[in-house]
């Protein structure tokens, strides 16, 4: 069971290096990818807070990004009415355009991945993935008590 493992976590890993190099090939690193492809999936309007809850990245990490996009003129910061501290995301045309070069295809190929294996693999891998991660979320919270 031990290799099932092993080529399940290559295949996880092949997949993070093909993210990274389109990332560098796009003059990005890899959470800067990230978070542009969630302003993109999320929309005008949305929140660092969001952001981090999506990506998994601390708020600290994920603002370091939104301030470099803010220098690069790719999106801009508008106070939320309701609450001053909180500060909403909206992309610039240049962040538009940004992301229509960088993330689109990404996701495109996305799709296209899963249309090759065909709707009934796409569902049983889904299935198989979300059997696993139960397990594995069951099995760490057991040990950690």
């Amino acid at each position: 069971m031990e290799n099932v493992q092993d080529k399940l976590m290559e295949q996880f890993q092949n997949m993070d290096r093909a993210y990274e190099a389109y990332a560098k090939a796009k003059g990005m690193n890899y959470l800067s990818l990230l978070v542009l492809e969630e302003l993109w999936e999320l929309g005008d309007g949305c929140t660092q807070k969001q952001i981090s809850a999506e990506t998994h990245y601390p708020k600290q990490a994920v603002n370091l990004v939104i301030k470099a996009f803010v220098q690069e003129g790719l999106v801009e910061l508008r106070e939320v009415p309701s609450n001053r501290k909180n500060k909403e995301i909206y992309c610039t045309a240049a962040g538009q355009q940004r992301c229509k070069e960088v993330v689109v295809p990404l996701l495109e190929q996305e799709n296209a991945a899963m249309a090759a294996m065909g709707e009934a693999q796409s569902r049983e891998l889904l299935r198989l993935l979300e059997l696993y991660g139960r397990q594995y979320c069951a099995g760490v919270e057991r040990i950690l008590k």
